[in-house]
């Protein structure tokens, strides 16, 4: 089973975890959502950089277009396969 984080829980990093989930094909290990109002239903980290550095198979980067291309490249540096929003 792919394991996976997520950067960004907003709607499209919900529809990710959703489908993660119903169809069994990966499990969701850690999400980073900057704001700590948002339930998030799963482990959550304190930063980006922690989902980079987790044991991990993939990344669904969720976030605003700035921080697309900064968190693709770390997260291609730390030899994760990227989804990037």
């Amino acid at each position: 089973m792919l394991r996976a984080g997520i950067i960004g829980f907003g709607k499209m990093g919900r529809i990710r975890a959703e489908v993660m989930q119903e169809t069994g094909r990966a499990e969701v290990v850690c999400v980073y959502e900057p704001d700590p109002a948002t339930d998030v239903p799963y482990p959550r980290v304190d930063t980006a950089e922690a989902v980079l550095e987790a044991d991990l198979d993939a990344v669904f980067i969720c976030t605003p277009n700035h921080l697309n291309r900064p968190l693709t490249i770390d997260g291609l540096r730390a030899g994760k396969h990227i989804f990037c929003e």
